[in-house]
């Protein structure tokens, strides 16, 4: 019957056809082999469960999944060609959580167990978090003696990270999370303008709810400054490690949020050299310390800041050894006092051609009106008319003008025209202060760096408070404050703002280091313009006779060492006294081009010899590497721009 169809079917594809049925041998053979599979599955499943059953709990039980904290990328900052200042490097931070622990003997545990791990002892981590000694004078520790996170150790340290992470029963209470390292890319050459970053100290911790003893945050300079851009959000990961201690797989829960970096108007090239520069020349002086500020006086932007001694903050933030640390702060010559901004030093004959400008305008004088210079001036003495009282010039230069006496440094003249001499009235204590102020004198300037000193302009009131037991305000005080000398005080940042205000014609700027806050595609998300602190200082013929003053100190005056450049240098030398006998501080300050300024540099020698000798040579070499070097570089597009 197989082989006939039913009626109606198809006979072509073999409808009802009636189908030959499976043999019983047949399906005793398939059965047999579904029995087989079956035997050997459960075989296995008995093998892995009960006869291996406790090696892969343990096993599996070693396999943990942790959570890591991710502290955020710290912006950068990049010089106004994008070249950068500083670098993240790749780093973990542990830290121990007293709050974790079940009570103090276990807090203890945990403490020493973390210290031993990172080779650190419990009183140096209780100095790094703020504990006083006597929290460490009895045992267990008390958990209420320390912060609620403990700082323990940062650094290269993934073996110790994972330790702990492997076996955190041994380290109660025990926390890792990845952090960046600061690089800083031009060492010491930058390190007054950069800055640094560090762990929270105890003020710091009092003073913000937002950090806790394992933040890293800035401690000095831009890092400081620029603070609240640089840092981001911090991100959180589960980490799988198995029994080995070797990480597995990783699983982000949160992305950490990155910094915003910082573009700065400051030309890093020019800031090395002019750092490399200044070092060398003072150590051939045999001398300690100095500064240097340039800056453009068209917009206030700086481009170079340096001072010396310096310091390498790489030091600071690879976690340096404590000798290291110790050695630089006893260092005499304080390499980490910023100068620039911070250190407080009398003008010298800088103040001369502000003066100058501020004469003319009280319309004191003509500037073409020759005054004889013998080499001193006379004061009678009204209570001993045979011994009056001399001031003395540094040599007697015979008759001079005003553009001369600027090129000269006629110290005859400005005492004439400070304070009144021969039948000529002088501008008085009142109008001189009033003068250096609108030069930005006496008061900070803004710049974006923390510490900057405002300065000191003396006046019969200032007088009784600094000098109780000589508190009489005398003519000799108006005379020697119009040299730049006494109590006056100014910082090398200020006596570059003001010689960009006489170069520029008139307009006092704010001085800026940052350009943008940009993101990781160089969007600018904030630009700090140009801001004018004042304008119209003084009026644009009383300027031009500075500047013509200036000029003429290059070709034929004090400052003449400049001369030789193939591009026209105006500028003013000082020496600033001390009260030691050849310790004076060395000055210098110009612009150049001198037809259309563009760049302004100020030179401080601490403790030198004079401005002619010390300071003019540095001036001359970081002046000459802009032309040649920066700026033309600049012309020809070969660097960046924002």
């Amino acid at each position: 019957m197989d082989a006939v169809n039913i009626h109606g079917f198809r006979h072509e594809t073999h409808e009802g056809r009636i189908e030959r049925p499976i043999g019983r041998s047949s399906l005793a053979a398939f059965g047999t082999l579904i029995a087989l599979g079956l035997a050997v599955l459960y075989g296995r499943l008995a093998d892995l469960s009960l006869v291996q059953g406790r090696a892969f709990l343990a096993q599996a039980q070693a396999n943990k999944t942790y959570p890591l904290f991710i502290a955020p990328p710290r912006g950068i900052f990049y010089d106004r060609n994008f070249q950068k200042f500083v670098e993240n490097a790749p780093a973990f931070t542990i830290t121990l959580k007293p709050g974790a622990a079940a009570d103090d003997g276990e807090f203890t545990r945990g403490l020493t167990a973390v210290a031993r791990l990172s080779a650190r002892s419990a009183a140096e981590i209780a100095e790094a978090n703020g504990v006083a000694p006597e929290a460490l004078a009895h045992e267990p520790y008390r958990r209420s003696d320390w912060p609620r996170e403990v700082f323990v150790a940062s650094g290269e340290l993934l073996a110790e990270a994972l330790e702990i992470q492997s076996r955190p029963s041994d380290f109660p209470g025990a926390a890792v999370a990845e952090a960046g390292r600061r690089n800083y890319l031009w060492g010491a050459a930058a390190s007054h303008l950069v800055g640094y970053v560090g762990r929270p100290s105890r003020e710091d911790l009092s003073a913000r709810a937002d950090i806790t003893p394992a933040d890293t945050i800035g401690k000095d300079g831009l890092e400081l400054a620029y603070e609240g851009f640089l840092r981001g959000r911090a991100g959180e990961k589960l980490i799988e490690v198995n029994a080995s201690g070797e990480a597995m797989r990783e699983r982000f829960i949160e992305k950490a949020l990155p910094g915003r970096d910082v573009v700065l108007e400051v030309d890093a090239e020019l800031q090395r050299f002019a750092a490399d520069t200044l070092g060398r020349h003072i150590r051939a002086l045999g001398k300690r310390a100095g500064a240097i500020v340039a800056v453009d006086p068209r917009d206030g932007a700086i481009r170079a800041l340096v001072s010396y001694p310096a310091y390498d903050a790489n030091l600071l933030a690879s976690g340096a050894p404590r000798k290291d640390l110790e050695r630089l702060l006893r260092d005499p010559a304080k390499p980490f006092f910023n100068r620039a901004v911070s250190g407080g030093y009398p003008a010298g004959s800088t103040v001369k051609p502000l003066l100058a400008a501020a004469a003319l305008d009280a319309e004191l004088i003509d500037p073409g009106r020759q005054i004889y210079d013998p080499g001193y001036i006379s004061v009678p003495n009204p209570y001993d008319p045979e011994n009056p009282t001399i001031f003395k010039d540094w040599k007697a230069l015979g008759w001079v003008d005003m553009r001369r006496a600027i090129a000269m440094s006629a110290n005859v003249y400005f005492y004439t025209i400070g304070g009144g001499h021969g039948g000529i009235g002088g501008l008085g204590i009142e109008r001189i202060g009033q003068a250096l102020e609108r030069f930005g004198w006496g008061n900070p300037l803004g710049i974006d760096l923390p510490g900057e000193y405002g300065g000191l302009i003396p006046s019969p009131e200032k007088k009784k408070t600094i000098r109780p037991r000589d508190p009489l305000w005398r003519i000799g005080d108006t005379y020697i404050t119009a040299i730049g000398q006494g109590d006056l005080q100014i910082t090398p940042l200020q006596l570059a703002a003001a010689t960009a205000a006489i170069a520029n014609g008139g307009t006092l700027w704010k001085p800026r280091l940052a350009r943008a806050v940009v993101d990781e595609e160089r969007r600018v998300i904030q630009a700090f313009e140009p801001a004018a602190l004042r304008t119209g200082i003084a009026s644009p013929a009383s300027l031009a006779v500075a500047r013509e003053g200036m000029r003429l100190a290059v070709t034929e005056g004090s400052a003449a060492g400049l001369s030789g450049l193939f591009f026209p240098v105006a500028g003013k030398t000082g020496t600033a006294q001390t009260g030691v006998y050849g310790r004076n501080h060395g000055w210098f300050t110009g612009f150049a081009p001198y037809d259309a300024p563009e760049i302004v540099i100020t030179v401080l020698v601490e403790e030198g010899t004079g401005g002619s000798t010390d300071a003019v040579p540095i001036a001359k070499e970081v002046l000459y590497h802009y032309f040649t070097q920066v700026r033309d570089s600049q012309l020809t597009g070969t660097r960046g721009s924002l």
